[in-house]
């Protein structure tokens, strides 16, 4: 219930409002582009300047204070399956899965098809274990030197690692981008799993076809993996003992998520089964184990052993405490929203916008623009999925569109193209990291097909109507 009192406080102008709007697009892009200040630290400020024009309008702290704590109340579900996902990594690192998920997919690769097996296994590694950037930086890096090692071409072996990690991450329901954008919309994760499947396929089917051509051509003659390749698998070979129990808590994990069960439970489950498979079939220490769903797994806690640089990069991550930045940037995030939706500043700013929308072409590609736009600003999609979400949910609504299609329509652009922008946090990581630029004539931008197709896929879906699944529908079910 809105704690707006209509005798204490006023509409704001639309100049109040495009100041409020305008500010934080200010402030997080210069502070983050020049200054290089924390994300968190600019959300806070831009709510602090937006809280300040609310008083303007009569607006007091209690009454801000309440809008602040009913959002942060209405993201608790998902919040709970983010400290999950940290628990479940841990899980899996210590017992093996993930780590026997990255020995036979390097095991099994055919140099000849180099690009296609690049872009195949980075998208298996980024579904199981929901990162984008820890896939990159592991087995993507693994990638990366196979390619030298075989005189390949790294712009185009780049470009098959990003577009197969932001695939995994985009569809994982490990990923926090894969949480954050319905818990932004409104709908459930499964939804959200399943309604992106329109937009992802056809553009992954597309990225493969053009690797295997390309690989084709290459001319890539040599039938071994290098040296680097071989000392990681014999390096993981060392640390665990391969079986097919390993891959039981991904069962547990699939046969939830296909009978639509809460994810929180089946993940714990899938959890807990993961400990018990480290300690009973790997021989390791419960008490290490349980350390790692809490603080995050490190070699050390079963190998005693040196470990080489790249293995520790692979393999430690995970725990609740891994989950922490995004939870706090999550709450940083909605205390702006919050202030601007409950004093009027976005309804105000938004309404001329708005009106010229008169069909879902035009809405889906509003979204695209301006999720994209907030994304190049603040240089994250965190909080271009929280306020892009916000100013968009009642329109979607109005043209009877189920909450799914607009969490779908955030990540065809915040998950799959933040790669691209050079000065956003994505797209220094891959640049540094995989040691290509992102544009020019080395760089991987034209090969990582995914960035761009997603969203041409979420337009073309919007003209077919295939896929615009309508809230009417749902609420007959």
């Amino acid at each position: 219930m809105s704690t707006r009192s209509p005798k204490e406080t006023r509409q704001p102008t639309m100049a109040e409002s495009v100041i409020v709007l305008l500010t934080f697009v200010a402030i997080v892009a210069v502070g983050y582009m020049i200054f290089r200040l924390k994300i968190e630290v600019l959300m806070i400020l831009s709510a602090i300047f937006a809280a300040i024009m609310a008083m303007r309008c009569g607006y007091n702290w209690e009454q801000l204070e309440a809008a602040i704590c009913k959002k942060i109340y209405q993201a608790t579900p998902a919040i709970l399956i983010m400290w999950t996902i940290g628990i479940v990594i841990g899980s899996l690192m210590y017992c093996g899965t993930i780590p026997m998920v990255i020995y036979f997919g390097l095991k099994f690769i055919d140099p000849k098809l180099l690009y296609l097996c690049t872009f195949l296994i980075c998208c298996l590694m980024s579904v199981v274990t929901g990162t984008s950037w820890g896939s990159a930086g592991t087995i993507g890096v693994a990638m990366m030197g196979v390619a030298a090692g075989l005189d390949a071409s790294l712009p185009i072996t780049a470009g098959a690692v990003v577009s197969g990690v932001i695939f995994g991450d985009k569809l994982s329901p490990l990923s926090e981008t894969t949480n954050l954008a319905p818990l932004c919309a409104g709908c459930g994760l499964y939804e959200h799993i399943g309604s992106m499947m329109y937009s992802s396929i056809l553009p992954a089917i597309a990225s493969a076809v053009v690797y295997w051509f390309v690989g084709l051509r290459a001319g890539i003659v040599s039938n071994t993996l290098p040296e680097s390749a071989l000392a990681l698998m014999d390096g993981l070979n060392n640390m665990y003992r391969w079986n097919a129990l390993l891959l039981l808590p991904f069962v547990v994990i699939l046969i939830g998520a296909l009978l639509k069960k809460p994810p929180v439970p089946t993940m714990v489950a899938a959890s807990l089964l993961a400990l018990a498979i480290g300690w009973l079939n790997q021989g390791f220490d419960l008490a290490s184990g349980t350390r790692a769903l809490i603080n995050g797994f490190t070699t050390t806690m079963i190998y005693s052993n040196n470990v080489s640089s790249d293995i520790s990069s692979i393999l430690n991550r995970g725990g609740m405490a891994g989950m922490v930045s995004i939870v706090i940037v999550l709450y940083c995030g909605y205390a702006y929203t919050a202030i601007i939706s409950e004093a009027g500043f976005l309804e105000t700013a938004i309404r001329p916008l708005m009106r010229k929308i008169s069909n879902r072409v035009q809405l889906i590609t509003m979204t695209l623009l301006c999720d994209f736009f907030i994304m190049a600003c603040s240089g994250s999609s965190y909080p271009a999925h929280i306020v892009t979400a916000d100013i968009f949910k009642q329109k979607f609504k109005n043209f009877d569109l189920h909450p799914k299609v607009l969490s779908r329509t955030l990540e065809d652009v915040g998950t799959m193209m933040a790669p691209l922008i050079p000065w956003a946090a994505s797209g220094a990581f891959y640049m540094s990291t995989l040691g290509v630029p992102i544009f020019g004539k080395n760089g991987f931008a034209v090969w990582a097909i995914n960035t761009y197709t997603n969203p041409v896929m979420a337009i073309i879906l919007a003209t077919t109507g295939i896929g615009m699944f309508r809230l009417s529908d749902s609420k007959r079910m």
